[in-house]
């Protein structure tokens, strides 16, 4: 069913594996405290890559805001700002009159990452390809970067598209505080930690029983989550967590800006964002690069 080929068990639902491989740091990034006025800065600057750089081709603008010396982790793509452009234009050479619709964005420290929908018709969203882009920011310019492309499927299990929001809260989204968003990431990053290595009942106390799923393969709750982990040996029926021996996932960066965290590993290509609401994971996105599903 198109799942990732190496933690059978957890990636059958695409959780929090997300990665950019090469993502810095084996364990979740602290938060440095850095201010939301210069992070604001920094979500302004990368979005200008979409607005004008890429839906108005305006190539100059790339070359002001990348760095001499930035780095690009596509090995594809040639670095500094000639390979940006480069990837830019052979996107829309492979989906021709494509626009760039950004769906969400985070900017966390030195850190920005987009959620961002290609396709020549984005209206549809079950066309084009899904992509994560995460960017590093320093002293105004664009230094590192990695990317994540899965071409959209037609349908998906749950019924929900890749981009769309499902989860709408009922008095309007609240306006979050740096300690709560940093709360939210602990928390998010601690009940994958558990998941990963093993520990099913974690579902139970970190996860909203309503589990609104975008992966293509996985269907919305967390039943579905729960039988399929059961199947593998995970967590006996008796609740008990497995005994077995469990290596986990690597952690590389995480981030966090209002109610979304967005975590990183440093096994797989993969981007996975997660909603948190009231203390539980409540809505899922991701992105699998293509040929490791």
């Amino acid at each position: 069913m198109g799942y990732r080929k190496t933690l059978p068990w957890l990636v059958a639902v695409a959780f929090f594996t997300t990665a950019c491989s090469g993502a810095s740091g084996a364990g979740p990034a602290a938060a440095t405290g850095t201010s939301s006025a210069s992070e604001a800065q920094n979500k302004a600057l990368v979005l200008r890559l979409y607005s004008e750089a890429f839906n108005q081709d305006k190539t100059d603008v790339v070359k002001e805001l990348v760095g001499a010396d930035y780095v690009q982790h596509d090995k594809s793509v040639p670095g500094g700002a000639d390979g940006q452009v480069k990837q830019f234009q052979d996107l829309k050479a492979k989906i021709p009159g494509a626009v760039a619709t950004v769906k969400r964005t985070a900017a966390d420290r030195d850190l920005v990452a987009v959620h961002w929908h290609a396709s020549a018709t984005p209206a549809n969203e079950a066309t084009g390809e899904a992509k994560v882009d995460l960017f590093r920011v320093g002293n105004g310019k664009l230094v590192e970067h990695w990317s994540i492309t899965q071409t959209v499927p037609a349908t998906t299990a749950s019924g929900n598209s890749l981009f769309s929001d499902q989860y709408q809260y009922p008095n309007g989204a609240p306006t979050l505080s740096e300690e709560q968003e940093e709360k939210n990431r602990t928390f998010a990053v601690e009940a994958y930690r558990k998941l990963s290595d093993g520990d099913a009942t974690v579902i139970d106390t970190s996860w909203d029983p309503r589990y609104y799923q975008h992966n293509p393969a996985a269907a919305n709750g967390t039943d579905p989550l729960k039988q399929f982990m059961q199947q593998q040996g995970v967590t006996p029926p008796s609740g008990t967590p497995s005994t077995a021996t469990r290596t986990g996932t690597q952690f590389g960066n995480t981030l966090a800006d209002g109610d979304l965290v967005w975590v990183f590993s440093s096994d797989y290509v993969v981007a996975d964002i997660f909603r948190v609401v009231d203390g539980k994971i409540i809505e899922h996105w991701d992105v699998v690069a293509d040929g490791q599903q």
